[in-house]
Formats: C-alpha cells, sequence, structure tokens
C-alpha cells in the first residue's frame, strides 16, 4: 500500500482532472492516468473525477446574464489585441459576434 496523499497533492491531483475533462478526455483515460501517474486505484480515481466534475459544475453555474457579460468583455480585448496587431477581420469578426449576442445584429 502506497504512502497516503496530503490535502495538497489531493487537491493538485483533483485540478489536474479538470484539465484533462476539459481537454475532452474520457473517464477511462483519466483513471488510466491517475493509476500510472499517482498510482491510484480505479475506485480513488472515481473519487476524484466527482470532485473535478463539481468544480466545474461550480465554475459554469452562474446567471445567464453574468456568462453573456463575461464573454462580451473577452469579445472586446479579443477586438482590442486585433486592432493593435493589425489583424482587422479578426476585430470585425469579435464585434459582429458581440452584436450577434447582444441581438443588436439580426441573423435572418
Amino acid at each position: 500500500m502506497g504512502k497516503k496523499a496530503t490535502k495538497a497533492e489531493v487537491d493538485r491531483r483533483i485540478h489536474e482532472i479538470v484539465k484533462l475533462l476539459c481537454s475532452a478526455k474520457t473517464n477511462s483515460y483519466i483513471r488510466r492516468y491517475a493509476a500510472e501517474e499517482w498510482g491510484s486505484s480505479e475506485r480513488q480515481a472515481d473519487r476524484y473525477l466527482v470532485r473535478a466534475r463539481e468544480i466545474i459544475q461550480a465554475d459554469y453555474s452562474i446567471e445567464r446574464h453574468e456568462f453573456m457579460a463575461s464573454r462580451i468583455a473577452l469579445l472586446d480585448k479579443i477586438a482590442e489585441k486585433s486592432i493593435a496587431q493589425g489583424q482587422h477581420s479578426n476585430a470585425v469578426g469579435a464585434i459582429r459576434l458581440q452584436a450577434e449576442l447582444t441581438r443588436l445584429l439580426d441573423k435572418n
């Protein structure tokens, strides 16, 4: 039996699994990864998966208007950087997407 992981190590592992899930890795891949990298049992890997999914769910359990506001702000930054780098078509795309999201532009 291996040495028990510290709380900090468990947190690091869970956040690593969050990254793997966000990279579209499958449960079987993550279980195998946990076994190879940390010597975790399948059962322990499943517990890590549950906690990682809880983190992802908490990150995205925001109200629609908060989500829209954060995405519109991100598009502002994309447009700004695109203009600064002379990538005007990217800036136009970001501005067009903002207009669509805010329904200023009718897609019909």
